[in-house]
């Protein structure tokens, strides 16, 4: 896809980091961004930089490890732009520290979001590319 004007995105993570960055480009590129994150106020201030420079985005608060918010991300997305184009199963996390000291917790967290949440969005989003 050359031509993004006018498309959708959906990126999770979208909040800081490589997100955010992704979430200005394809707005500087013509796209509608959908941010998700997990932390609501960075989200709040990322949507709000987009749009206070003219983007068309919105944020909506997303537990990526739970399949039900992926879905609702989904229909966030629809609802507010028609139609989605490009998904970027972005969030990720990581444990600092050494491995044999990770907690079981932290494996199964770890797990959720850098492995499950992206079969959700593979399940979720890939019917509606």
């Amino acid at each position: 896809m050359y031509d993004v004007q006018g498309k959708t995105a959906v990126i999770t993570g979208a909040a800081s980091g490589m997100g955010l960055g992704m979430a200005r480009s394809f707005s500087d590129a013509g796209m509608a961004v959908v941010l998700a994150d997990i932390e609501a106020d960075r989200l709040d201030a990322a949507v709000a930089e987009l749009t206070a420079a003219g983007h068309r985005a919105i944020g909506v608060p997303t537990d990526v490890s739970d399949e039900a918010q992926i879905q609702a991300l989904a229909q966030a997305a629809l609802d507010e732009f028609g139609s989605v184009h490009v998904v970027s199963n972005n969030a990720g996390i990581g444990i600092g520290g050494a491995v044999d000291e990770m907690s079981l917790e932290d494996w199964k967290w770890t797990i959720d979001v850098d492995l499950w949440s992206v079969i959700y969005g593979v399940r979720t989003f890939l019917p509606l590319l």
